[in-house]
């Protein structure tokens, strides 16, 4: 199977997804709670599973390879980083950025919006 670029860049950034979801992951199992602000564990365990699920929709789509669905894949990657970052950052006691998750998870649903309506048409 040959990938067309879009596809190598979407296949690799879930990769990546992958990779660093299994390492916060662990991260997040290991460290001690003073790491963390309050409540900052669960918020750090809801974020790897988005990661981590979207990192297999990546996968999917970029082997998929529609060319159609190329901007809707860019889009989930934005999205899922202008969430999950945050929220790490956020619960892991870093500099508190939480103000663009929402704009995240917004283009995370739009991203699901657009693929929905992508499979409908012909």
């Amino acid at each position: 199977m040959t990938l067309t670029p879009w596809q190598r860049i979407c296949l690799c950034f879930a990769a990546f997804c992958g990779l660093s979801g299994v390492a916060l992951a662990a991260l997040t199992a290991h460290l001690p709670e003073r790491f963390f602000i309050a409540g900052g564990r669960p918020m750090t365990e809801r974020a790897i599973d988005m990661q981590m699920w979207h990192a297999v929709l990546l996968c999917a789509l970029a082997l998929y390879g529609a060319p159609r669905f190329r901007w809707i894949a860019a889009s989930f990657a934005i999205g899922l980083m202008l969430f999950c970052i945050p929220v790490y950052a956020l619960a892991l006691r870093g500099p508190d950025f939480a103000i663009v998750a929402p704009t995240g998870g917004t283009l995370v649903m739009l991203s699901w919006l657009a693929l929905m309506i992508a499979a409908l048409r012909r």
